[in-house]
């Protein structure tokens, strides 16, 4: 069995126990980047990355755009630990991998060597919430919102602001305020707060720390 390169971005992920040994014994070769370095790195060598979602996410598609750039054929996995509110922004770039929290080293090697050969892995958590909003959309009361008004009330849930909505959706911050008035209007909701909870009691975001 060939050795897969996995490139673990050191910032970001310094408090997260995942030992590179257990890893390296299960045939994955881990290639840590410490934050600042000016060492070098071939691109090119590498089969898969492995991204902490919960850092600033323009500078993880930044990051991600680079290296497809130079290394097309590189699979990218992200961890979304606190919130799911970008799992499908990074589906659209072309992430295949989405992981709640980190499995034992022999369960992420076997779910690594997956998307390696081509495969998808979503969290379970992820992908049942995921699936939950596509129905929902077309349910009371959501039925009232259109696709876009449905998009920002799931990101204001997910605590969002107005300028990150904006940019994750490509629109501009003054139709995002558009939108959370008539979404309010809509549901009959008042505040952030209520929002929130009316999404949490219709299973439309993920528990933080869970």
């Amino acid at each position: 069995m060939s050795v897969i390169r996995l490139l673990l971005p050191a910032q970001g992920f310094a408090e997260i126990s995942l030992n590179p040994k257990e890893l390296e014994n299960q045939g994955i070769a881990v290639i840590t980047i410490e934050p600042n370095t000016t060492e070098p790195m071939n691109l090119l060598a590498l089969d898969v990355v492995l991204i902490d979602g919960d850092s600033a996410l323009p500078d993880n598609l930044d990051l991600i755009n680079q290296i497809k750039g130079i290394a097309p054929c590189c699979k990218f996995i992200v961890l979304l630990s606190h919130s799911s509110a970008h799992a499908l922004t990074y589906m659209q770039v072309g992430v295949t991998g989405l992981l709640r929290w980190f499995p034992d080293a022999a369960k992420l090697a076997e779910i690594i060597r997956a998307i390696v050969q081509g495969e998808y892995y979503l969290d379970q958590a992820i992908a049942q919430l995921l699936a939950m909003r596509q129905i929902k959309k077309q349910l009371e009361p959501f039925v009232s919102l259109s696709s876009r008004e449905f998009d920002v009330f799931c990101l204001l849930a997910e605590g969002c602001s107005l300028q990150t909505i904006a940019t994750q959706l490509g629109i501009s911050s003054k139709t995002v305020s558009n939108c959370q008035t008539q979404i309010k209007l809509k549901l009959a909701i008042d505040n952030r707060d209520t929002l929130t909870e009316f999404a949490n009691s219709h299973g439309l975001i993920m528990h933080k720390g869970v």
